[in-house]
């Protein structure tokens, strides 16, 4: 039934204790990305959401650039009222969460914005890697759809922050794009 339906059989399949979802063409930043996360981690307590960094790359796997937002020192489910900060891929949920929030299949293109703020709603501790973790092809669903998938955000961010913060954010957006022009 789709992308975000693939994704709920692979949660429920799932038995180590976090999911990365990486989509076609997506990759680990390097080939020891995995070890590296786990060297941020302390051994006090384990996160509920490890993020980092996302690299930009072509159909041939060439860097193009950094993502255009980076992601925040501090993350919560209320920073995504500034757009999806934490590219989906680099956003690692533990198994035990994502289990309990699957991706909603009322959308079509976005669901993955969705949960990933319903997992950080239910998080205690995030953990930033300060590490780029993803390399990500810069011609996905969502970059074929953007039209459909931006429209499905406003839906989103309406939902979880309020319609009225939602138009003043989205106001903002446009404000800044006008001047940068």
């Amino acid at each position: 039934k789709g992308l975000y339906d693939a994704m709920n059989k692979g949660i429920r399949l799932a038995t180590g204790d976090y999911l990365c979802f990486l989509n076609a063409g997506d990759t680990l930043y390097t080939h020891d990305t995995l070890q590296a996360i786990v060297n941020t981690l302390s051994s006090e307590q384990l996160p509920d959401v490890i993020y980092g960094e996302t690299a930009i790359v072509d159909k041939h796997r060439r860097f193009l650039h950094m993502r255009k937002k980076s992601t925040p020192k501090q993350l919560n489910w209320k920073s995504f009222k500034e757009g999806m900060l934490v590219c989906h891929q680099a956003f690692l949920a533990s198994r035990a969460l994502a289990q309990k929030e699957t991706y909603d299949l009322g959308y079509r293109f976005s669901a993955d914005f969705d949960w990933c703020i319903r997992i950080m709603k239910q998080s205690h501790l995030l953990h930033n890697t300060h590490l780029t973790l993803v390399n990500y092809l810069d011609e996905g669903l969502t970059t074929r759809n953007q039209k459909a998938s931006l429209k499905e955000r406003f839906r989103i961010m309406a939902k979880h922050y309020g319609l009225f913060s939602t138009l003043l954010h989205h106001l903002r957006f446009v404000f800044r794009t006008i001047i940068k022009r």
